[in-house]
């Protein structure tokens, strides 16, 4: 095993770290996570050296990021082999929880599981399903992304062990905290003065648990009370994934702050369907504000390839579990079984549906749907995708209208609880209720896909 996979598998069993970052603030996900971790058992395999190497649940997605082919397949084979084991018991504790939700919602007179599931946050089916419908309405482009990726690769044939590789090798450059400082301030600059000094007095009154240390806990997040400063825990390495996550934590802190100077302690929480927003204007500020200094084709390529990661990753794929998860219920509805067959198959079609024909779908794919937690939390997944759109409208909107769109979003940010989030995102500018946020955002996908596609071919042709 290369040193440096060694060095960070090594940081991800100790600060249980990797791309599913997204989620380390859902104590739903980190029990799931830690669950599975101790019930299931993985096959260890040979890396392109002959050396073992150990897969774990934890430990898994960082194996599928690295650069030796052969230890991603071998550690996506052991993987899915684990899975396929226990699949009757998955298939019947998903089984029985859809069952479950159908039966209350029937109980609470609900049109369906998914009405209940969307009830408390006042959100229409119409959204949901306007959601799936436009995003596969740019499904082409996914299939662009997927061809650029093999291209990228060299490989003859792209499997789904591939989808997480590195297009381009890792940046070298490590940034010190202060630098970070400045970078998430430079970031933020378009959102205006008063913005920007409150980034600033949160640095100085050490709203930041800034570094790793022996007995803290992993991944990053932010917290507080009604009537304490919103702080933000961290592990800062210096990478540039580092310094984007506290732009990120940053984003909700700001949230949580605009919220209680302006709303009584009722309404002092904003709901989950805007709770990724702030975050991911702040995480889209920056890589806009990177990617307007960075011309040297790599890295630039390299910054491209991670936002469209984020559009794969957060509007594709969780649109993806969202189209699972509906049809799942909607066949217990209609009093069909949901046995591991019932299941695979599903998931199968919708691999082969959102990623396209230059795909290779290896017979473990159909079982990658008994590893996500997240759908034992009924109709919670499709908030990331619409969560992530909004986000991209308020970001675009910012950069191009200036003040108006700033004090819109400042005002949203202050709302919290107050009005229903439909509302709230109105306000903003961003209606959910019609196609065109999400459309608006996967014109922006093929914007950066167009983007990387230039730049690779000024590589190519340097």
């Amino acid at each position: 095993m290369p040193e440096a996979l060694k060095e960070r598998s090594q940081i991800e069993e100790q600060y249980k770290w990797d791309l599913t970052r997204m989620y380390a603030d859902d104590a739903a996900w980190e029990k799931a996570l830690g669950d599975v971790d101790a019930d299931m058992v993985f096959d260890s395999v040979k890396d392109g050296k002959g050396e073992d190497v150990e897969v774990t649940g934890s430990n898994y997605i960082l194996l599928q990021s690295s650069d030796d082919r052969t230890l991603r397949e071998n550690s996506f084979r052991s993987f899915y082999k684990g899975y396929r084991q226990h699949i009757n018991t998955f298939g019947a504790t998903y089984s029985a929880n859809v069952k479950a939700a159908v039966v209350e919602a029937k109980a609470r007179h609900y049109e369906s599981s998914r009405a209940m599931s969307m009830a408390g946050e006042n959100i229409p089916a119409s959204v949901y399903d306007n959601l799936v419908e436009t995003v596969r309405k740019h499904l082409p482009a996914m299939y662009r992304y997927v061809a650029l990726r093999k291209k990228i690769l060299g490989v003859d044939e792209l499997h789904y062990y591939d989808v997480y590789a590195p297009l381009v090798s890792e940046s070298s450059a490590t940034y010190t905290y202060p630098q970070a400082q400045q970078m998430v301030l430079d970031a933020v600059a378009p959102l205006g003065e008063e913005y920007v000094n409150q980034v600033k007095k949160a640095y100085a009154d050490r709203w930041i648990d800034v570094f790793p240390n022996r007995g803290k806990s992993g991944g990053a997040y932010s917290s507080g009370t009604y009537d304490s400063d919103p702080y933000i825990m961290t592990n800062f390495t210096g990478t540039l994934d580092s310094v984007s996550t506290i732009a990120h934590e940053m984003g909700h802190s700001m949230h949580s702050w605009y919220t209680r100077q302006h709303q009584p302690a009722q309404y002092s929480n904003y709901t989950l369907f805007v709770a990724e927003v702030a975050s991911t204007v702040n995480e889209n500020l920056m890589i806009e504000q990177l990617l307007k200094k960075e011309q040297e084709p790599q890295a630039r390529l390299r910054l491209l390839n991670q936002y469209l990661e984020n559009f794969k990753g957060t509007v594709y794929r969780q649109t993806m579990f969202a189209e699972f998860e509906r049809e799942a219920h909607a066949m217990a509805e209609r009093g069909e079984a949901l046995n591991p067959a019932a299941l695979n198959a599903l998931y199968r079609r919708l691999i082969v549906d959102y990623f396209g024909p230059e795909l290779v779908v290896d017979d473990e794919v159909q079982y990658e749907w008994a590893r996500i937690p997240h759908f034992y939390r009924p109709f919670y997944v499709y908030k990331y995708a619409t969560g992530y759109s909004t986000a991209v409208a308020l970001s675009e909107a910012i950069l191009s209208e200036g003040e108006p769109a700033v004090k819109r979003y400042l005002e949203f940010l202050s709302m919290g609880g107050s009005v229903y989030p439909l509302d709230e995102l109105r306000h903003a500018g961003v209606d959910l209720t019609t196609p065109a946020p999400v459309d608006a955002a996967l014109c922006k996908f093929e914007r950066i896909l167009d983007d990387a596609e230039a730049t690779l071919a000024r590589m190519q042709n340097a």
